[in-house]
């Protein structure tokens, strides 16, 4: 299995991790990746990964960046996002991006640019996506991650402090269709097998679900970046650095968790990285994504 992390030094947007041997390689920031005109918070840091069958898109403050598949860069497909933006995952012919600053996710037509819509995840409204000016102070909920999977979409809200919660949609009509409360802490990430929700309650440092999964992480640090297979969990873990100014370095681990015995099968340390923001697994279908591999030959 190969994994692609995105992560926050700087000078490489991501890395590529081949989970059998190890191997390690990176994808590069180019000067067109900086945003000076961004306060308070890094000019480049790459989040969201998502692809069709012919590009990968990494989100990036306000950009979404486009790379062939041999991860070369290929063009900015638009500079219109929010900054801080997050999770990212393509669904019928749009690339929708979590906007935690708006509340919302927006929806990039990759084929009509008039056609970019947003939905508001307060109100489950949707609307033509028009930028707009948005801060840290707007950011009520925190919401970070998204899955479309099974005739749903699913979307995980950290919470600030107060107790973490996925609210469930209707995939066609956007009709709020529950929300599961009490969700762990500062969660991150969704995957969904056979009718099973789970996510990383990064707070308490635990894999959880909608059953009552409740799974204890080895290893202390900041759990952001997951993805699940029929066998694995993939975690990323990242050593917490409660300023934000300091996440640009430090190391990070990604774990690969065998479902069936939860014992760990292989561990991975990655030197100075900073924090890892995303993962995704190019070569295997993954339960936290539900697009088919990027990588689909190998």
């Amino acid at each position: 299995m190969i994994v692609l992390a995105t992560i926050s030094d700087m000078d490489r947007l991501g890395v590529v991790l081949d989970l059998d041997s190890g191997a390690l390689n990176a994808l590069s920031v180019r000067r067109e990746f900086f945003d000076f005109t961004i306060v308070g918070r890094p000019p480049c840091r790459p989040f969201g990964i998502t692809w069709t069958s012919t590009e990968l898109f990494i989100a990036n403050n306000r950009q979404l960046l486009a790379f062939d598949s041999e991860l070369r860069y290929v063009r900015t497909v638009s500079n219109a996002l929010q900054v801080n933006s997050h999770q990212i995952a393509y669904q019928n012919d749009r690339v929708w991006v979590v906007s935690p600053w708006t509340n919302s996710l927006i929806g990039l037509s990759l084929c009509a640019p008039q056609e970019h819509v947003e939905l508001n995840l307060l109100d489950q409204t949707l609307r033509a996506y028009v930028p707009q000016s948005s801060s840290e102070d707007d950011d009520l909920a925190h919401f970070n991650s998204l899955l479309w999977a099974n005739g749903r979409l699913h979307v995980a809200a950290h919470g600030f402090g107060r107790p973490s919660f996925v609210i469930s949609h209707d995939q066609k009509t956007f009709q709020l269709l529950g929300v599961h409360c009490h969700a762990g802490s500062s969660i991150h990430g969704l995957a969904l097998c056979d009718d099973e929700l789970f996510w990383l309650s990064s707070g308490t440092g635990e894999i959880r679900s909608n059953r009552g999964t409740a799974l204890p992480l080895s290893r202390t640090g900041h759990a952001r970046g997951f993805a699940m297979t029929q066998n694995s969990f993939i975690v990323a873990i990242s050593e917490f650095l409660s300023r934000r100014e300091e996440r640009c370095g430090g190391d990070s681990w990604i774990q690969v968790i065998d479902r069936h015995n939860l014992h760990i099968t292989a561990e991975f340390h990655l030197h100075d990285t900073g924090s890892i923001n995303d993962l995704r697994l190019l070569d295997t279908f993954d339960f936290a994504h539900y697009v088919d591999p990027f990588w689909q030959s190998q």
